[in-house]
């Protein structure tokens, strides 16, 4: 063996002991990170450790036909290029996990065919478990998954890695760009690769794209601005788009209901009436049968998440206006938003720079936390704190 593969052969030795429960539960994070550990937890509840292929759909739709899909098409020839001279398979999803487009190496034709990585094939963590794909998805940003890190043996002989592609103006999540070959031959180069090609592709889709463009102001005073123009909307209205956001694959007339009203007497006919309404107001820009938005769409409570996802504190704090709908009665948007203030809350005393803390104070006077976190960072006789004690009170 050589130095890379015997490294690589321990790599994935250590691995199998976790899997086989010979090391403690604290080792698993330190060896395979949070996102493989928690995935294998999550796996665990929804997948058979016995499943050995993907499931596979009978019929995929035309998805060629759609602006994704056809960004997708424009860039999938060097694509399949790189597969076959680095003995891969490439793949195209679409934002469920469903194998759109594959490209394939002849040394990995059999492999990928007898797991159904081919189109048709989905691969959403819930349906075959741990895999870069899924984790790409879910948590929004590209990943890597080595050996048997996979949940399923039938793909522990892979590495796998992927990139999710964004729309560049809404920045939905519309698939994932994944390479995948046998875990001997393990390249961080590969990584590299799938991100410069799903930025091919995001930025495919964004000249492609003619859908008008709606933007949600939830932080602070609520607004929805389509096309430029501000919509005048009710506050279940404006409850109603923020809902979709949070579920860009739809709501059935049930589950909106209850996220929006929980308990509350109100009957099905009242919501039918506000989001009939509300299409009317957007133009159409609402699906039925699943509930869903139609048209290209950014929310600031969503870049306020995905800045917190990405560790970025001080973008986050930058994205911050106020309190996500203080207002709103919907169970599902209150626990959504008592959420973000807790983990803006944590970010916040994680912040080191004081210039950071007085900047959002400058946009949220009453941030309690940041004015705990500057106590904490500035020494007792510095003269910012005569400042924030006639500004804010004592610190």
């Amino acid at each position: 063996m050589t130095g890379s593969v015997a490294h690589l052969a321990a790599r994935r030795r250590r691995i199998e002991s976790i899997r086989r429960g010979e090391r403690t539960p604290g080792e698993h994070i330190v060896v395979v990170g949070m996102d493989i550990a928690g995935s294998w937890q999550r796996s665990r509840e929804a997948v058979s450790e016995t499943c050995s292929a993907a499931p596979i759909e009978d019929t995929v739709s035309d998805w060629t036909q759609t602006p994704y899909g056809q960004a997708v098409t424009s860039c999938v020839d060097e694509l399949e290029t790189v597969a076959r001279e680095s003995g891969m398979v490439a793949a195209v999803s679409d934002a469920e996990g469903c194998l759109l487009w594959t490209g394939c190496s002849r040394s990995m034709r059999n492999r990928a065919e007898r797991v159904h990585f081919v189109p048709g094939g989905r691969w959403d963590e819930r349906s075959v478990g741990t895999n870069a794909l899924a984790l790409a998805l879910r948590y929004r940003r590209p990943a890597s998954v080595f050996s048997a890190e996979h949940f399923i043996p039938a793909v522990q002989d892979w590495v796998c890695y992927a990139a999710p592609v964004r729309d560049a103006t809404s920045g939905e999540v519309m698939g994932v760009v994944d390479l995948s070959t046998t875990w001997n031959k393990h390249s961080p180069l590969a990584l590299h690769a799938v991100e410069r090609f799903a930025q091919r592709v995001s930025q495919a889709l964004q000249s492609l794209s003619h859908m008008p463009v709606l933007r949600l102001r939830t932080l602070g005073t609520p607004q929805a601005v389509l096309q430029g123009r501000v919509v005048p909307l009710s506050p279940r209205q404006l409850e109603i788009l923020c809902l979709l956001a949070l579920h860009p694959e739809g709501l059935d007339l049930e589950r909106m209901h209850a996220a929006l009203y929980g308990d509350r007497p109100v009957g099905v006919a009242t919501l039918k009436t506000e989001v009939s309404q509300l299409r009317e107001r957007l133009g159409g820009a609402i699906g039925s049968r699943p509930y869903r938005l139609l048209v290209n769409w950014q929310a600031d409570f969503r870049d306020l998440e995905q800045a917190l996802d990405a560790g970025r504190i001080e973008n986050a704090l930058g994205i911050y206006r106020g309190a996500f709908l203080p207002r709103t009665e919907s169970p599902l948007l209150r626990a959504w938003r008592d959420c973000l203030e807790s983990r803006l809350s944590e970010a916040i005393f994680r912040v080191d720079n004081p210039d950071v803390l007085l900047n959002h104070l400058g946009q949220a006077p009453e941030a309690v936390d940041a004015l705990q976190r500057l106590s904490e960072l500035l020494p007792s006789d510095h003269p910012g704190r005569t400042l924030l004690a006639r500004t804010f009170g004592e610190v």
